[in-house]
C-alpha cells in the first residue's frame, strides 16, 4: 500500500469514526473538543484527494444520518445587505455540528463542494453560491441598482427615504418593467401591507418630448414649482399629507407620489442630485447583546470560529449579537453589531455557513463608483467594496461567507483579514 493509499484508508476510518461517535451521542452529551480533534486529523490528510472519493465519504455520512441534514432548496434564496440585520435567536445543537464537519472535512480534502461567483455593476456588488452563477430571478436591492444595471447614468432616485416609526414600517419592492411602445419603468415601492408609504417611478422615453408630457400639474394653482439643481420638480398637493412630484431631464421622466409633508418632498428631490451627509446616530444600547464576541455567536450557530478576526479596532462596543440556524436549508449564520461612540463610527460582523452545496443564494451589497479592492490571502479571494463612508469586506471560503463592514479605512480592513487564524501566514 503506497503513500497516497494508507492516506485515503486513514481518512475513510476517520469519517467512520466521527459517524460512531455522532451515532452514540446525546445532545448534552456532544463534545466539540472530540470534533475538533477528527477535524485536525483530517487536514493532516490534505494531499489525498487523488485516492480518497470524498464526495462518496459524504453521501455515506449524510445517508447514515439522514434526519440530521436539510433538503435541498428549489428556489433561490436573495439576502439584501441595506441595513444591519436583526436576525431571529434559534438553537444550534449537534446538528449544526455533524453539517459543519462534513462541509469542512470535504474541503480539508481538496474537494470544493461549493460554486460562487463575484460580480458588480456601478451600484451594486453581488455574490452569488450555488448550483447557478446568478440567482433564477432578477432582483434589485434598490432603485439606483436597478437603473445601473441598464447603464442610466443621470440621476433621478431619491436617495433619501424618511424614518418611519412603529411596527408598520414600509416594506422595499424594486422592479423594472418595458411598456409596449419599448417605455422602460423603474419603480422602487416604500409601501406597508396597508399601503402606506410611497413610491418613485423613473422612465426611460424614446425621445424629451415623451417625457416633458408625464409632468403632471403644471397649470395646476396648487402646484408648486421647486427649482433645484438646475432642474424643475412640480409638487402637487394630493389628499392631507399626501403629495406628487414629477420632473423630466433629457429623455426621463420621475415621479414620487405618497404620504409625505411638503419639507419632505422637497427633501426627496435635493437627495436625487445632492445625496445627504452621512450623520452618526448613536444606537440604542440599552439592552445588553445576546453574545459579546463574534466568536461567541459563530459557537453557537455551529461555525467554526477560526474564520473570526482576532482583532478589531480600538473603541468599539458590542450593541446586537444573533444567531440564525436552518437544518431545512442549510444555513447557518451569526451576526454582531458594535458601535465606536467616540469615534463616531459602526461595524458589522456577519458570518454564513452553507451545508447545501445544491442550494442557491445571494448577497447583495450597495456600492458607489470607487473601484471594488481585491486581495488574495491562502488562496481566497477577499473584496473591498465602498459605499460613501461605508466599507465591506466580503469573502467567500467553500461554504462560509465572511462580511465585516463598517466606517474602516482600507488599511483597517486588511488588518481584520490578516488577524484571521484561518488565513494566517
Amino acid at each position: 500500500m503506497d503513500k497516497e493509499e494508507r492516506k485515503a484508508a486513514e481518512a475513510e476510518r476517520l469519517t467512520e469514526d466521527l459517524s460512531d461517535y455522532l451515532d452514540g451521542v446525546s445532545e448534552e452529551d456532544f463534545d466539540p473538543v472530540a470534533v475538533e480533534r477528527w477535524l485536525a486529523a483530517a487536514e493532516e490528510l490534505d494531499g489525498a484527494e487523488d485516492s480518497f472519493d470524498a464526495g462518496a465519504a459524504e453521501a455515506a455520512f449524510r445517508a447514515r444520518h439522514g434526519d440530521l441534514f436539510p433538503r435541498p432548496v428549489s428556489s433561490p434564496e436573495v439576502r439584501r445587505n441595506l441595513r444591519p440585520r436583526r436576525l431571529l435567536p434559534r438553537l444550534a445543537g449537534i446538528a449544526a455540528a455533524a453539517v459543519l464537519v462534513v462541509a469542512l472535512a470535504a474541503q480539508s480534502l481538496g474537494v470544493d463542494l461549493f460554486r460562487h461567483a463575484a460580480s458588480w455593476t456601478r451600484g451594486e456588488f453581488t455574490f452569488s453560491t450555488g448550483e447557478s452563477e446568478m440567482p433564477e430571478t432578477v432582483s434589485y436591492s434598490h432603485g439606483q441598482a436597478a437603473l445601473d444595471a441598464y447603464d442610466v447614468r443621470v440621476p433621478m432616485m431619491p436617495t433619501w427615504n424618511p424614518a418611519w416609526e412603529g411596527d408598520d414600517v414600509p416594506g422595499l419592492d424594486v422592479t423594472v418593467t418595458e411598456e409596449a411602445d419599448g417605455t422602460l419603468v423603474f419603480t422602487e415601492d416604500h409601501r406597508t401591507d396597508a399601503g402606506d408609504g410611497y413610491t418613485f417611478v423613473v422612465r426611460q422615453r424614446k425621445d424629451k418630448q415623451q417625457a416633458e408630457a408625464d409632468i403632471q400639474g403644471k397649470d395646476e394653482p396648487d402646484t408648486i414649482v421647486y427649482e433645484f439643481d438646475g432642474r424643475n420638480y412640480y409638487i402637487l398637493p394630493l389628499d392631507a399629507e399626501q403629495y406628487r412630484i414629477t420632473w423630466a431631464c433629457g429623455r426621463y421622466s420621475g415621479e414620487i407620489w405618497g404620504d409625505m409633508d411638503l419639507e419632505q418632498a422637497k427633501h426627496f428631490v435635493r437627495s436625487i442630485t445632492e445625496p445627504d451627509e452621512w450623520v452618526y446616530t448613536a444606537p440604542d444600547m440599552s439592552i445588553p447583546p445576546k453574545y459579546e464576541t463574534i466568536q461567541e455567536a459563530m459557537e453557537a450557530a455551529g461555525i467554526d470560529t477560526g474564520y473570526a478576526p482576532a482583532w478589531l479596532p480600538e473603541g468599539f462596543v458590542t450593541v446586537e449579537s444573533d444567531t440564525y440556524v436552518s437544518e431545512e436549508t442549510g444555513w447557518y449564520s451569526a451576526y454582531l453589531f458594535a458601535t465606536d461612540v467616540e469615534g463616531e463610527r459602526n461595524l458589522s460582523l456577519s458570518f454564513d455557513l452553507r451545508t447545501n452545496p445544491g442550494g442557491v443564494g445571494t448577497t447583495v451589497y450597495p456600492k458607489d463608483d470607487t473601484p471594488v479592492v481585491t486581495f488574495e490571502k491562502c488562496g481566497i479571494t477577499f473584496y473591498i467594496i465602498s459605499n460613501g463612508p461605508w466599507r465591506s469586506v466580503a469573502w467567500m471560503d467553500g461554504g462560509v461567507a465572511g462580511s465585516i463592514g463598517g466606517n474602516l479605512t482600507e488599511e483597517e480592513c486588511r488588518q481584520i483579514v490578516d488577524s484571521i487564524p484561518r488565513y494566517a501566514d
